[in-house]
């Protein structure tokens, strides 16, 4: 629980110094805020600055912040508090009071990866950013991301189709509408059980060189992160090395044109041991110890492979098989006698397999997303930016659908973000 009257301590030291200045830290440990504001002790590392601050700054001030949070439905959380992540005590400068909107609840023995890139991306980054986020929370993780366009917004609806919370670490105040465009994502973030974090007060709006103060958060709530579209100047390379300074894995998206600077910023990550993820899979199976009672183990492992192994050719033969030696004695029969075999083979159907799903637009309402969507769709995988553009309908609300119907056997979900009937 909370003790407001300390908060009130807390946030007005807060207003003293800089954001992640180092000085409050070393601050902290030598005394506590409500100590200091009583005393305001000189210690030798403050300068005259820094104590002008602290004899100018008001108690009113602080508690003026306080009662904007209480009105906005943010909680104030300081280091002392039960609710402060741990994992954010142990990066540098960690923050001594952050405004949360939500719950981080869902960060309590759950895999939490940090999902970064480009606010640029190229389809190929935004869907793969979005499949491998949807598959790690189908899995059992929390996402972590920042709420911008790009590669974030994809990271975090990825995780919200995939039925898990997610976490948005904003570089502004809880009531500042920063990135405007990412105004709908942010309050489907909270609907979903998901928080919106920060360490900016109410009313702080987004300032020239943040980010790499806010991305040492993103990084530090998190136990790992992956790489989307990276340029080789990004913020999303200040999230890794803040993760590697933390002695924490990196991983990436495979690079789609290894000639093209607007993707090669995880070259140097990829040289120093990074990890490719080519699904949820490659990151989870990692955790799988760590996170055993959350991480599951059987949803994961059938995210191994996203493509389909080649038809045996003269140049690449098949995979042996288990039963080779069976196969070896068929071989060793007439030809007329195979041929006849290999026909009965392939007419009889296995008890197991399940009847198809037979459906019926004139089983939907009208206005029922899922008729509109089935109407679309055909044996043909067709992409989700198409169903998007011709549905009509909301990125977020469309992956809704999509996952519904995919659950209901409907439809079946491929790799890039398609789609085709069941």
């Amino acid at each position: 629980m909370v003790n407001e009257n300390k908060a009130l301590y807390w946030v007005w030291l807060t207003q003293c110094f800089s954001v992640s200045s180092p000085k409050v830290i070393e601050l902290l440990d030598k005394t506590d805020p409500e100590t200091f504001y009583k005393e305001k002790t000189a210690y030798s590392f403050l300068n005259q600055n820094d104590m002008r601050a602290v004899t100018t700054v008001s108690l009113e001030r602080a508690q003026m912040i306080l009662d904007r949070c209480q009105k906005l439905g943010v909680q104030v959380i300081t280091m002392e508090d039960e609710a402060y992540p741990e994992s954010l005590l142990h990066i540098f400068c960690p923050p001594p009071v952050i405004y949360v909107q939500g719950s981080l609840d869902c960060l309590r023995n759950h895999l939490a990866v940090a999902a970064v890139g480009s606010r640029r991306a190229i389809d190929y980054y935004n869907s793969e950013m979005g499949n491998i986020c949807y598959q790690l929370a189908v899995a059992g993780a929390v996402i972590i991301s920042g709420c911008a366009v790009g590669n974030d917004t994809y990271a975090h609806l990825g995780c919200m189709a995939g039925g898990a919370p997610t976490i948005g670490v904003l570089a502004c105040g809880s009531d500042v509408d920063y990135p405007s465009k990412s105004r709908e994502l942010k309050k489907q973030i909270l609907a979903r059980g998901g928080a919106l974090v920060t360490e900016l007060p109410p009313g702080t709006k987004n300032f020239r060189g943040y980010f790499q103060a806010r991305n040492r958060l993103i990084a530090g709530l998190a136990d790992c992160v992956l790489l989307g579209q990276v340029p080789m100047r990004s913020g999303a390379i200040i999230t890794a090395e803040a993760a590697v300074d933390q002695g924490k894995e990196i991983f990436c998206i495979p690079p789609c044109n290894i000639s093209e600077p607007a993707c090669m910023g995880v070259a140097p990550f990829i040289r120093d041991g990074a990890k490719m993820a080519l699904s949820g899979y490659d990151i989870a199976s990692m955790y799988s110890d760590r996170y055993r009672d959350t991480l599951k183990q059987e949803v994961y492992e059938h995210q191994m492979y996203l493509f389909k192994l080649a038809e045996e050719s003269p140049d690449v033969p098949a995979p042996r098989k288990k039963n080779a030696a069976k196969d070896t004695e068929e071989k060793k029969k007439p030809a007329s006698s195979r041929s006849q075999t290999e026909k009965a083979a392939k007419s009889k159907k296995p008890a197991s397999e399940p009847a198809a799903k037979t459906v019926n637009l004139n089983d939907y309402a009208k206005d029922d997303p899922r008729r509109l969507i089935l109407a679309l769709l055909t044996d043909e995988p067709r992409m989700i930016d198409d169903l998007k553009s011709q549905s009509g309908l909301s990125t977020s609300r469309l992956l809704q659908v999509l996952t519904d119907m995919e659950m209901d056997g409907i439809i079946e979900a491929l790799s890039g973000q398609r789609y085709k009937l069941a």
